[in-house]
C-alpha cells in the first residue's frame, strides 16, 4: 500500500510513519517544516518527505492518506483531500487498527513526563529481554529511532491527551486500548482544546473505562486531581505510588540523605531532579506487572542514558567574545514547556550545581502559554533560576509584567539575546534553554554565532 502522511515532522507521526515502512508499505510524507532530530530519523530510515503540503501531491497514485492532527480545515491540501475519493485516517486510529490491538499495550499518559517515563520503560523491558514494539514522542538516547515493531507481544506507547486529528476531537489515547496504563499527573494544559481541568479529567476518564478489569493502571496516588479522576469511576486494578511514605500505598519513593529509595532500594541513574526519579519509579512499577524483578529495573536505569532534548547538556561554552567572561558555562537543552516542567527543570539544575548562577531561557511558543493561561504560574516558576529570558517571537495574548521582579526579562527577537547575555555574563554560569521548539536558532545567538 501507498501511504502519505500528512505532518511527518512530529515525533509521533514520524513514528507512525517508520512503523508503516517496517510492515512492508511505501510511505512518503510532507510537513510545513522539518527539523532535527525527526528529520535526521527520517532520512535514515529512508521515507522521503517534502517540505511544505503540495496538493499535487493528491495527484499520484495514494492508497491511504495518514492525517496528523498539525493540519486544519481550510489547509488546501485537506480541502482537495476532501473532494477527491482517497482513503484516509488518523494516525492513531490507523496505528490502533493495523498495529495495537494484536499487541498488549503499556501506554504512559499524563501531562508531564510521558517521553521519560515511556523511554524508561521501554529501556527496562528491552534491557530485560523483551525486546518490545515501541513509539514514544521524542528519541531516547539509548535508540536510533523513536519508533520500532517487533514480533514481541508488547508496546509501550507514550499517551497524548491532545486531540487526534481535525474530523476526530477526541485525545489520541482514546485508540490505544492498553492493558497496563499509567498516568503520571493531570494538570491543566493545551488551552485551545479543553476549556478546564474538569473536561481534561473527563478524557482520562474516557481512557479509563477502556482498561480491562484485569488492567492495571499504575498512578501517582498523591496528585489530587487523579483523585478526581476516580472519584468518576473505575474498573482496573490500581497500582499507586506515594511520594509522602503513604502507610496504605504499597510503593513509596522517598529521598534519604541524599539518595532517592523505591520500596527502600536506591535509584541510581544520569539524570536529575525528584520528578526523573518519579519517572523511573512509576517505570519499575509498570515492569513489575509483567514480572520483572526490580533488581533487574534498577541496573536498567543505570545504564539509561536520557532523552534527546530532556534536560540534555548540549555545549561547554569557554570562549564566548564578551567583555568580562573568564568562566565556562554549560548549556542544558529542556522540551520544558508548561510552569510545572519548568519548575523541576530549574529546580534540578540548581540542586545539582549548587553555587552556579543560572540563566533559565524560556520560549514561549505553546498555545496555552501565548493565551497567557500559565501566566502567573510561569512568573512564579522562573523566579526559582539566578536570572530568567522570556522570548517570545509570536504575539502573545497578554501583557508582560516583571511582577517587580528584576530576574525576569522578556525580548521579542532571537537578536536581543546576545545584548543580554553581554549585559548579564559576569552572572551567568549555566543556561537552561526551555522551549517546545527546535532551539537552534538560540543556540546559535548564545555562542554569538549570529549578530
Amino acid at each position: 500500500m501507498k501511504i502519505h502522511i500528512l505532518g511527518i515532522g512530529g515525533t509521533f507521526m514520524a513514528g507512525v510513519a517508520i512503523i508503516a515502512k517496517q510492515l512492508g508499505h511505501t510511505v512518503t510524507g510532507s510537513d510545513k517544516n522539518l527539523y532535527d532530530p525527526m528529520k535526521s530519523v527520517l532520512i535514515k530510515e529512508g521515507i522521503k518527505f517534502t517540505e511544505g503540503y503540495n496538493s499535487n501531491i493528491l495527484k499520484k497514485k495514494i492508497d491511504l492518506v495518514i492525517v496528523g492532527n498539525v493540519m486544519s480545515r481550510g489547509v488546501d491540501i485537506i480541502e482537495k483531500l476532501l473532494e477527491k475519493n482517497i482513503n484516509f485516517t488518523s494516525g492513531p486510529q490507523w496505528l490502533h487498527d493495523n498495529v495495537l490491538k494484536n499487541k498488549n499495550v503499556i501506554a504512559v499518559s499524563g501531562t508531564h513526563g510521558k517521553t521519560t517515563t515511556s523511554s524508561l520503560l521501554t529501556w527496562i523491558l528491552k534491557y530485560s529481554g523483551f525486546n518490545p514494539s515501541y513509539l514514544i514522542g521524542g528519541l531516547p538516547n539509548n535508540f536510533n529511532s523513536p519508533a520500532k515493531l517487533t514480533k514481541s507481544k508488547y508496546f509501550v506507547i507514550e499517551a497524548d491527551e491532545y486531540d487526534t486529528a481535525f474530523f476526530d476531537k477526541r485525545s489520541k489515547f482514546i485508540h490505544y486500548n492498553p492493558n497496563i496504563l499509567i498516568i503520571n499527573n493531570i494538570e491543566f494544559d493545551h488551552a485551545d482544546i479543553f476549556e478546564n481541568i474538569e473536561s481534561i479529567i473527563k478524557s482520562f476518564h474516557h481512557l479509563v473505562r477502556l482498561i480491562p478489569q484485569k488492567g492495571n493502571i499504575v498512578y501517582d496516588h498523591d496528585d489530587g486531581n487523579i483523585k478526581k479522576l476516580f472519584r468518576l469511576g473505575s474498573w482496573s486494578n490500581l497500582v499507586p505510588l506515594s511520594l509522602k511514605n503513604k502507610k496504605d500505598v504499597k510503593w513509596k519513593l522517598t529521598y534519604q540523605r541524599e539518595k532517592y529509595l523505591l520500596n527502600k532500594k536506591e535509584l541510581k541513574m544520569d539524570m536529575i531532579g525528584i520528578h526523573n526519579f518519579k519517572n523511573a519509579s512509576l517505570a519499575i512499577i509498570a515492569a513489575s506487572l509483567i514480572k520483572i524483578p526490580i533488581s533487574k529495573s534498577l541496573n536498567a536505569i543505570k545504564e539509561f542514558s536520557g532523552v534527546s532534548r530532556r534536560m540534555e547538556k548540549i555545549d561547554t561554552i569557554k570562549n564566548l567574545p564578551y567583555k568580562g567572561f573568564n568562566n565556562t558555562i554549560d548549556v542544558f537543552d529542556d522540551f520544558a514547556h508548561h510552569p510545572t516542567e519548568i519548575k523541576y527543570s530549574i529546580t534540578s539544575l540548581k540542586e545539582k550545581y549548587k553555587g552556579r548562577k543560572l540563566l533559565s531561557i524560556c520560549e514561549i511558543k505553546s498555545n496555552s502559554m501565548l493565551r497567557g493561561t500559565h501566566k502567573e504560574e510561569l512568573y512564579s516558576a522562573l523566579t526559582i533560576s539566578d536570572l530568567s529570558l522570556i522570548i517570545s517571537t509570536k504575539k502573545i495574548n497578554w501583557k508582560f509584567n516583571k511582577n517587580n521582579n528584576n530576574k525576569i526579562s522578556m525580548i521579542t527577537s532571537y537578536v536581543k539575546i546576545n545584548e543580554y547575555i553581554r549585559k548579564n555574563i559576569a552572572n551567568i554560569d549555566l543556561i537552561l534553554i526551555m522551549s517546545n521548539v527546535n532551539t537552534k536558532n538560540i543556540v546559535e545567538y548564545i555562542r554569538n554565532e549570529k549578530n
